[in-house]
């Protein structure tokens, strides 16, 4: 869910600007923190490691929302690595108790706030249980739906702007059987591949 971040609260929360670039890490899995984080401009991924070493990536942070808000509500540590996907992105840090005070006091925005913590949490939960119940087809093309969604454009074709090797990431599948997979659904025309990008 997009926010806008008046003034006053980011007067009040002792705001901090800070620019960070491609590959950059934003925050730590395992890290606790005492501020809240909003990216203003950008994109960030949020990924894990298996023990074997393969990157999960459990979503992407799209500009104007915050990010692993759960975590730092429950002053929990951070469930994975946030990292900067875009060229550039422009993430402002707010103390946590000032965020807290301003919640309270702004119930419009406290609102809203708890409908994006929950929005995100259902999300996490679809996903889950997708790699535990779908086969590899199902999986992807859930994804790739969830993408299209996300659009400006939903209701026409969209490119998704996703590497197979993302996809792979996101979906726990070995990248082999995501490029096989994905083969077979252009064949069976469920989607299109131009010049190597991916149309729904």
């Amino acid at each position: 869910m997009e926010f806008l971040l008046d003034d006053d609260l980011l007067k009040v929360t002792k705001a901090e600007k800070k620019i960070y670039y491609k590959g950059d890490i934003v925050l730590n899995e395992g890290d606790v923190s005492q501020y809240f984080y909003f990216l203003k401009e950008g994109e960030l991924s949020v990924f894990n490691f298996t023990e074997k070493g393969k990157e999960l990536l459990q979503h992407k942070v799209k500009g104007g929302r915050f990010f692993a808000e759960p975590a730092i509500i429950l002053g929990k540590p951070i469930p994975g690595n946030v990292e900067v996907y875009s060229a550039k992105a422009h993430v402002i840090k707010m103390n946590r108790d000032a965020v807290f005070a301003y919640l309270k006091d702004h119930p419009d925005f406290l609102f809203q706030f708890m409908i994006s913590v929950a929005q995100k949490s259902l999300k996490k939960s679809l996903l889950l249980k997708q790699i535990v119940l779908l086969n590899p087809e199902e999986r992807i093309m859930h994804q790739l739906r969830d993408l299209k969604k996300e659009s400006d454009t939903p209701h026409e074709k969209v490119m998704i702007k996703l590497t197979r090797k993302e996809i792979s990431h996101s979906t726990g599948l070995r990248i082999e059987t995501v490029i096989r997979t994905i083969k077979k659904m252009e064949k069976e025309g469920k989607l299109e591949i131009i010049n190597g990008k991916i149309f729904i």
